[in-house]
């Protein structure tokens, strides 16, 4: 039986497990609220944190208002910094992020080729070896456009050793199957094929050095990490020294570090040439446009960009250095109006030191380089602003034509010297379409800002800068300069008009011996085209271009008489062939010529070689196996015997000898 007593104390325990669990309630409620707010908290500072825009970009040089380069840094900051814009912190960790993900790309992937074996010489045998007599002299294989003024080649040779640099493009082996002595694939103890980890063989330059008997000597590798040399190793260049014991190479290389191109010049002391040593490792900010090598000294042309929203505490970023040493502002020029945050870096070193004598930049960019016995030509294009000559109704005040820009920077030996500058309408197609003559400079261009190209020669004061003659629209309509020779008082200049339907081409010579009275006279059109020209064999001229289409090479001599140039004879061959002058064997005095083809229908493939016998283009031979790269062939006349250098696409050099 229930007392009153049992009862009371039965409801109190209830009331008390109720207000418990009220009491549970109310403090799970609280957490939960607590948590929630947290939460809320959190994902409002997370959207402040990441999604609230703030502004970025513009620039504040302020904080180098002392500074010696304060102009230069204003003039960087108007052409290269981002506008300011609205940004947020989830963009910027996307950048962190992904930016250095991207970097890693930044050289370039090189696919595997096919690996082709480097054929053995044709067994010819010199009858005489000068590599045995005490004294080594230089023998120049270079077809330069300046006597005295050495270009830089991939073949260089003295009268004892000749030298071919090659360049072995990076590898990239992914899921490479190991295989055994017969090519088989090698199974694991499953069954499996037995895979080798993914790997990369880095892009390195190798020197090939031979005697003159055909005999090769060595085999000096120039390594590099993954991206350094890859892609830019095509463009590698090379000299040696008059005295025949060093061997300069130029090759472009991207610095992963820096997020830049440089230029690098390696010096190779070659003085045995059994064993080659690197005794210096020279870099110059920006990209290689161009070298030259006169008596001891070497002259560089390279082109620096300034990167995008610089840091302007990192000079490194946006001020040109030559070996790691930023150059002073009064070394660098600084135009009025600058349209890009570019320089040219102009640099002279001593060749058989590598050290650097001096430097010049100008804050431009340079497209050609022509050189002379004394001065440094530098290219730039741009578009002025005209205005019309009459009153203009209902349309624009102004027209706009491209002009060339040309800069003089004088040499002695060790300084370089800014002289001024002068500017031509028109474009100019390469360094072989300028030449200093008795002081003046001379030069074609092609204008295209018209409804129709036109071609046009200028001559210029080099002491004044002021143009003292010119011949423009010269060439009939719509044509422009193909190639370009100088010689003298002579200039020959192949203009064409280029169509998907025909490509036609005139050849003019022109008398520059007064110019007050400039004349000139031509072929008239004939088919095809001349890519590059060349003073040849009895005083005729040498054109290799294309024929009645891109798909058809053609070479043909030309001479002049009183009064028109006149088309002697043509060799044609349908093939592909390169069209880089320095790929092409040209002996003007045995009136020889030879270049890679890749041949089409019965032809062979090959070095094609012709001679011009004072009335036709014979072909003498054409040579197979001779690798793979014409941009990449070259050739030289020792005695009676041609030595044909080449690369395959996996680097191996090629050398074959036959008797001319």
């Amino acid at each position: 039986m229930m007392t009153y007593d049992n009862y009371d104390r039965r409801v109190d325990k209830i009331l008390e497990k109720a207000d418990a669990e009220k009491k549970r309630r109310k403090k799970r409620r609280i957490v939960l609220i607590s948590s929630l707010s947290a939460a809320a908290a959190f994902i409002l500072a997370l959207n402040l944190t990441l999604f609230v825009p703030y502004t970025v970009g513009g620039y504040d040089i302020s904080a180098y208002a002392g500074s010696e380069y304060y102009a230069l840094m204003d003039e960087i900051g108007s052409l290269n910094c981002s506008k300011p814009r609205k940004t947020n912190n989830l963009m910027k960790l996307a950048e962190l992020v992904l930016d250095p993900i991207f970097d890693s790309f930044g050289g370039g992937f090189a696919a595997p080729d096919v690996d082709l074996e480097a054929p053995p010489s044709d067994g010819i045998i010199v009858e005489e070896d000068p590599s045995t007599s005490d004294s080594e002299h230089y023998e120049e294989v270079t077809n330069n456009q300046v006597r005295g003024v050495v270009e830089g080649d991939l073949l260089k040779r003295s009268d004892k050793y000749l030298y071919y640099l090659s360049y072995v493009p990076a590898t990239f082996y992914i899921e490479d199957v190991l295989t055994d002595e017969n090519g088989e694939p090698i199974l694991d103890e499953n069954g499996d094929k037995q895979v080798l980890p993914d790997r990369t063989d880095p892009a390195k330059l190798i020197l090939n050095i031979y005697t003159v008997s055909g005999e090769k000597v060595n085999t000096y590798e120039i390594s590099a990490d993954l991206y350094t040399y890859n892609g830019y190793g095509e463009r590698r260049e090379m000299y040696l020294t008059e005295d025949c014991t060093k061997i300069l190479i130029l090759v472009p290389y991207y610095d992963t570090d820096a997020k830049a191109l440089f230029t690098r010049i390696l010096g190779i002391d070659v003085s045995d040439p059994s064993s080659p040593r690197e005794f210096a490792n020279v870099s110059v900010s920006g990209d290689y446009v161009s070298s030259r090598l006169v008596g001891n000294t070497l002259l560089l042309v390279s082109n620096f960009t300034v990167r995008k929203d610089p840091d302007f505490a990192e000079q490194r970023q946006y001020l040109p250095a030559v070996n790691g040493e930023i150059l002073p502002m009064e070394d660098i020029v600084l135009p009025e109006s600058p349209t890009k945050a570019r320089y040219t870096v102009i640099t002279s070193f001593a060749a058989d030191t590598l050290s650097a004598s001096d430097c010049e930049a100008y804050f431009d960019f340079s497209e050609e380089v022509y050189v002379s016995a004394e001065n440094i030509y530098t290219t730039r294009s741009y578009i002025k602003a005209f205005e019309f000559e009459y009153e203009v109704v209902n349309g624009p005040d102004k027209y706009y034509r491209e002009m060339t820009e040309i800069a003089r920077t004088a040499y002695d030996g060790t300084n370089l010297t800014y002289c001024g500058k002068m500017s031509a309408i028109g474009d100019i197609l390469d360094q072989y379409s300028l030449d200093e003559h008795e002081g003046v400079l001379r030069f074609f261009t092609t204008d295209t800002n018209l409804r129709e190209p036109t071609c046009n020669l200028y001559c210029f004061d080099i002491s004044t800068f002021e143009q003292i003659a010119a011949v423009v629209n010269f060439a009939p309509l719509g044509e422009s300069v193909k190639s370009v020779r100088f010689d003298g008082d002579t200039a020959y200049v192949c203009t064409a008009r280029v169509t998907y339907y025909e490509v036609t081409d005139p050849m003019f010579e022109f008398d520059l011996s007064d110019y007050s009275h400039i004349t000139y006279k031509d072929t008239g059109t004939i088919p095809g085209y001349s890519l590059r020209l060349v003073k040849f064999f009895d005083d005729t001229l040498l054109g290799i271009g294309y024929g009645d289409g891109f798909d058809e090479l053609k070479i043909e001599v030309y001479a002049s008489d009183e009064n028109k140039v006149t088309s002697l004879c043509e060799f044609k061959l349908t093939a592909g062939f390169s069209s880089r002058f320095k790929a092409y064997f040209i002996d003007a005095e045995n009136g020889l010529v030879g270049l890679q083809v890749d041949a089409e229908g019965t032809h062979k493939s090959g070095y094609l070689v012709l001679r011009f016998d004072g009335y036709n283009l014979v072909e003498l031979m054409t040579v197979e196996d001779v690798g793979a790269v014409p941009d990449d062939a070259r050739a030289c006349l020792i005695g009676g015997t041609l030595y044909i250098f080449g690369r395959t696409p996996t680097g191996d050099c090629v050398l074959k000898m036959v008797e001319i």
